[in-house]
């Protein structure tokens, strides 16, 4: 029983010195030079990937279908020539306008960001190396205590087990009590007999 406590103050100490550990490396992360270059290249590369995934998220397409629609109908609402033969014209412009494949706008996974400067970007990957390091002393200290749990019996099972022995044990004894008592009945009944028997003669 002592050391779940002891287990558990071991693990807030480790925990918070991961903290440390992690902001260690975010300080650490703006002096060494290789590791300032790694982190501007994989930190321009989060700040990208960010961005595309707030622009996916906040992006609406069902508006931008309406917005498309509309622009569409507009520009067929042109207002029609007097003259036949500037009809024909406008008639032959708009065959070709349909006909021009239409531009389709970048995707979005495509698309490349104004990248943030050096120092931010060296500063998001240093937040994202830090706090990994913290999450994944945390989780390995989780890990690590699921297994030591798993490992020990599980105290219900052996209190099952020892009220099952208890209970056979119980009717085994009731047993034992009924035959002797069957015995007890028959040798006071002998006893009866034996008495009757003696007195009579």
């Amino acid at each position: 029983m002592a050391s779940l406590p002891l287990f558990k103050f071991v693990a807030l100490f480790v925990r918070h010195i991961s903290k440390y550990g992690g902001n260690l490396i975010k300080t650490k992360a703006h002096d060494h030079p290789k590791f300032r270059v790694y982190a501007a290249k994989y930190g321009q590369r989060m700040h990208q990937l960010n961005m595309r995934m707030a622009v996916t998220l906040l992006k609406n397409s069902t508006a931008e279908k309406q917005v498309k629609e509309n622009s569409e109908e507009l520009s067929s609402l042109k207002p029609p020539n007097d003259s036949g033969h500037g009809n024909l014209s406008n008639m032959r412009n708009v065959s070709k306008e349909k006909s021009l494949p239409k531009e389709v706008p970048p995707s979005v996974w495509k698309r490349k960001f104004r990248p943030l400067p050096e120092a931010k970007a060296v500063e998001l990957f240093a937040n994202v190396v830090g706090d990994s390091f913290v999450l994944l002393v945390a989780g390995s200290l989780v890990f690590y205590e699921y297994l030591r749990t798993k490992g020990k019996p599980d105290i219900s099972t052996e209190l099952k087990n020892k009220l099952d022995e208890l209970e056979q044990r119980e009717s085994d004894l009731e047993k034992i009590n009924k035959r002797t008592l069957e015995k007890v009945e028959a040798l006071e009944v002998a006893i009866v007999n034996l008495e009757k028997n003696t007195s009579k003669k």
